[in-house]
């Protein structure tokens, strides 16, 4: 497996890097790739403490690890990381889709629960065989269910989705195979950098005398709901017996925030059958990471 971290650096700062001309410019930003031990790894560390205390302002603006890996590794892998490549907007609750909040965790906002079918707009839906609202519900093409049911794949099941005119052959993806556990092992945090626990709640001025008020956000959980607001590390599991028996799965813990109409999210799995199953009926949508099982 190999590593690197995308950064996307604010260009009023990416000259303070060590070396500019190995960098590239992109509107407002400058993006770079790094692994963990280049040195302008460590520079970008200490930048961003330093501008922080220095201005309250962000040295880069975004972050993101990315994972190759041999096509030997992702054959013998015991369990896969499922990553949806495609989000989109609006989510059910903007369409009428309706939720009980009683069961949701009053710290997080987690676990709330779906009452009665997802409701979405047709014309948003992307062409892939599956992506996933901005509040985190997953949806499936005919072309998808058809494949999964005719293998024989286990873990999950479909409720066609209702549109404004009637139901579609587009569906929600429901699992309900046994949640995996996450070990102590999985990190996730604000970034690579950054893995607090929570946001502070802020109040500032805007002009025109507006007062605007941020309430403060739980990323980790106390009652161990959520474990952080990203996933910064591939995801460790305790090895299960349901491992060997579904095609599909949720963890247990979640990460992401209560914000607007977001929620924390599980991570999603698949056996290696399911990655079969998507590249040889040629689906469209998935990426994949190793899961570490023990």
């Amino acid at each position: 497996m190999k590593e690197r971290i995308e950064f996307r650096i604010s260009n009023k700062y990416a000259h303070l890097l060590l070396n500019p001309n190995k960098i590239k410019k992109n509107n407002s930003n400058t993006v770079i790739y790094l692994t963990k031990d280049n040195p302008e790894f460590e520079r970008i560390k200490v930048l961003t403490q330093e501008i922080r205390e220095k201005y309250n302002d962000f040295f880069f603006l975004y972050s993101n690890v990315k994972r190759v890996y041999s096509k030997r590794e992702l054959e013998i892998a015991v369990l896969l990381r499922v990553k949806i490549k495609t989000t989109f907007e609006p989510a059910g609750e903007e369409c009428g889709t309706v939720y009980d909040e009683t069961l949701a965790c009053e710290i997080c906002g987690a676990n709330r629960r779906q009452i009665g079918p997802l409701k979405l707009k047709k014309s948003t839906i992307p062409k892939n065989d599956i992506a996933r609202t901005i509040a985190g519900e997953v949806v499936v093409s005919k072309k998808f269910v058809t494949a999964f049911e005719q293998r024989g794949l286990k873990g999950v099941s479909f409720d066609p989705i209702t549109f404004t005119k009637g139901v579609s052959n587009i569906y929600q993806l429901n699992v309900f195979s046994p949640a995996l556990e996450l070990t102590p092992n999985t990190i996730a945090g604000v970034n690579i950098f950054d893995l607090s626990e929570s946001s502070n709640g802020v109040e500032f001025t805007i002009p025109g005398g507006y007062q605007i008020k941020v309430e403060k956000e739980i990323y980790k959980c106390p009652r161990g709901h959520t474990i952080g607001l990203n996933l910064l590390s591939e995801p460790y599991v305790f090895n299960s017996s349901s491992i060997n028996e579904y095609d599909f799965f949720v963890s247990n813990q979640k990460v992401g925030v209560k914000r607007g109409l977001l929620r924390p999210e599980p991570i999603y799995f698949c056996s290696t059958a399911f990655k079969k199953m998507v590249e040889e009926e040629k689906l469209s949508g998935f990426g994949y990471e190793i899961a570490r099982v023990g």
